[in-house]
């Protein structure tokens, strides 16, 4: 479909564009008013080198290279299924995210819990952060890893407080605009393609239709019977007195 018949049909049922978008308005409205309210906190941590590799004197910072592959099996285990299980079950319909800090080459993890409440997501990143040095050491512990030789997790930055989450607000409020005016220029021109469509049947339908026959035709009484104006007035014989 051309941009100029779009248009042109939009120009031709104005009224129906207006009225789409104020319906797209209020819809937006409502969905802004009802979606539920998300809250957002993080909180990252580092994976340090052992004690054994560091030394007495050893600066831990200068070590923290070659600890991708432990990171990547640590966020494996810390959100796979059944630590998940455990850690959202009291929690409702809370979620969380573990992922490496993709802004740097350190071997950072960064936590993301979602909850309804403040609370209730500050409370489940402090869960998350406390299963993530057990889960690493329960790890080292199936290799039988020495206790010296053992990485261990230290916080960076954690969120005092939640955040509201309005990503996910707006992109509700984004796909019901967008939604509302695509369907609003769909229809005006449908409609104005039916209304179209009808207009130049019926113009077409007047101008094939055959004139009427009686149009042509004398209806007075005297076209009907032309003998009575003959017979009424006769010239008198010359018999007759």
């Amino acid at each position: 479909m051309q941009l100029r018949t779009v248009l042109s049909s939009v120009m031709r049922r104005w009224y129906v564009v207006v009225a789409g978008i104020l319906i797209t308005g209020l819809l937006c409205m409502s969905v802004q008013m009802s979606a539920p309210e998300k809250y957002k906190a993080q909180a990252s941590l580092v994976l340090m080198p052992s004690a054994q590799s560091i030394g007495d004197a050893g600066n831990p910072y200068l070590y923290l290279g070659g600890m991708g592959e432990a990171l990547d099996i640590l966020i494996r285990k810390i959100t796979s299924q059944p630590v998940k299980e455990r850690l959202l079950g009291n929690f409702g319909s809370a979620t969380y995210v573990a992922e490496p800090d993709r802004g740097t080459s350190g071997a950072i993890l960064v936590i993301t819990a979602t909850a309804d409440s403040p609370e209730e997501t500050m409370s489940l990143l402090k869960a998350v952060m406390d299963e993530t040095p057990r889960s690493l050491n329960e790890m080292q512990e199936a290799l039988n890893v020495a206790v010296p030789a053992r990485i261990t997790t230290m916080s960076l930055l954690v969120d005092r407080q939640a955040a509201p989450e309005v990503k996910a607000r707006t992109q509700l409020v984004l796909i019901a605009g967008a939604g509302g005016v695509g369907l609003t220029l769909l229809l005006s021109v449908l409609l104005d393609g039916l209304l179209v469509t009808r207009a130049r049947k019926k113009e077409a339908s007047r101008r094939n239709t055959p004139p009427d026959e009686s149009a042509g035709k004398d209806t007075s009484p005297a076209a009907e019977h032309p003998d009575d104006e003959i017979h009424g007035v006769l010239p008198l014989t010359s018999g007759s007195s």
